[in-house]
């Protein structure tokens, strides 16, 4: 084995989370060690690159690296929504581009990073994370030992899991994709697909990026489901064939498969010496997938918080100062995280599906803060003051579901909303 190497903090995955947490801890101070398993960061691809521009311009994302989306499509089997934006909200990723973005940014902070680097298993003395053991570019083996490491391994979750810190994922989603080359798509059209003709218990969707490029992929819910998402986009044509003129001549570049936590933010992602965050903490959106946000934002406070903790001290709850400086998805409940998605995990889908018929009932701002879950008391009013008529059809279910879950958490008064639509 190699000499031990020491840092201040350690980071473990180069992937939205982990950069963004270097490049944090690195401008607090301290020093940053980074750990990435591939030899190249942002490869391979496993996300379809879909976010906000909003977000993208927060988090000082260069407007080259992104692709404004002009006209969102939802598709259900027996609806069809189509917004138009005239100042794009909505945007697609050139994925491998924004990672080494975020990665120079780390390095120029101060951080220190080391691809092909995969960790094989924590160190843990007397309770707590001092470290971890990992291999080099090399093949050698060796520990790196910090008094703070943070996990964003993503799914996988290595240290979080083998430190039982959390149990990893029983739920989640699998997406294959392709991104093909499709000289007759429109570029300024998303789509959002639903019903089980396309994706069982889950979505597709096909994200134009520009140049003739459009990543067509197919994401399902597991357990939920035994189907393969790869059946279903090899054969996406021939089950959907309304859209088979814009994918016509179309080749594949690139394939790509990921795999996404869908149950929410894990219980405990912050113990003795270790601290989870973006995948491994389940920091990402369960209705559509999109987390490059939520997994930066949150790790940015994660790099920051512990530069006062490197000299010994015990990790409990994160500071309640932090709590509701992390991203829009995310806010707090009973001194922990927990993401608007999970809390109210279905409400997006029903708006979508037949049983409701919401979403051809919204305004292009209203389906652009369904998409990115900004559920509020707020979203759900404008749309029953646009559409009364809703509470006498079969969005009453769906709408009454809304307010259960959203008055609980905001304080809603039943009575107000009931008097709402008048």
């Amino acid at each position: 084995m190699r000499e031990a190497r020491h840092a201040d903090v350690l980071v473990v995955g180069g992937g939205p989370a982990g950069l963004s947490a270097a490049e944090a801890a690195a401008r607090a101070g301290a020093r940053v060690i980074l750990l990435e398993r591939q030899k190249e960061i942002g490869y391979p691809v496993h996300t379809s690159g879909g976010s906000w521009i909003k977000d993208m311009r927060t988090l000082g994302i260069p407007s080259e690296l992104y692709y404004p989306i002009r006209r969102v499509t939802f598709l259900s089997p027996h609806r069809q929504a189509q917004f138009e934006y005239a100042e794009p909200v909505c945007c697609v990723l050139d994925v491998r581009g924004v990672y080494q973005h975020l990665a120079g940014r780390a390095v120029a902070a101060g951080a220190e990073l080391h691809p092909s680097s995969p960790v094989e298993r924590p160190l843990v003395e007397d309770g707590r994370v001092v470290g971890v053991v990992a291999k080099d570019h090399r093949n050698r083996v060796g520990e790196w030992r910090a008094p703070v490491v943070i996990d964003a391994s993503g799914f996988s979750c290595t240290l979080s899991t083998r430190a039982e810190l959390h149990a990893g994922y029983r739920r989640y989603g699998y997406g294959a994709e392709y991104d093909l080359f499709a000289p007759h798509y429109d570029p300024d059209h998303l789509y959002l697909i639903m019903g089980s003709q396309v994706a069982p218990a889950g979505y597709a969707w096909a994200f134009p990026r520009g140049k003739g490029r459009v990543r067509l992929g197919v994401g399902v819910i597991r357990p939920d489901v035994d189907a393969d998402a790869r059946d279903y986009l090899d054969n996406f044509v021939e089950r959907l064939p309304s859209l088979a003129p814009a994918f016509a001549g179309a080749s594949p570049v690139e394939y790509h498969t990921g795999l996404f936590p869908s149950e929410g933010v894990v219980e405990r992602f912050v113990g003795e010496g270790l601290i989870a965050t973006g995948d491994a903490a389940g920091h990402g959106s369960t209705l559509v997938g999109e987390a490059f946000a939520s997994r930066s934002t949150a790790a940015r406070w994660r790099g920051r918080w512990p530069r006062r903790h490197t000299r010994g001290r015990s990790f409990g709850a994160l500071p309640r100062a932090l709590r509701p400086r992390v991203a829009g998805t995310l806010r707090p409940r009973d001194g922990d995280f927990v993401s608007r998605e999970s809390t109210h995990r279905g409400l997006g889908r029903r708006a979508l599906g037949r049983e409701h018929g919401v979403a051809d009932r919204l305004t292009a701002a209203q389906a652009a803060d369904l998409l990115r879950g900004d559920y509020s008391v707020g979203l759900f009013l404008g749309v029953l003051r646009r559409n009364p008529g809703l509470l006498r059809t079969g969005a009453r279910k769906f709408f009454d579901l809304a307010f259960q879950r959203l008055g609980r958490t905001a304080g809603v008064n039943e009575a107000e909303v009931a008097d709402a639509p008048a």
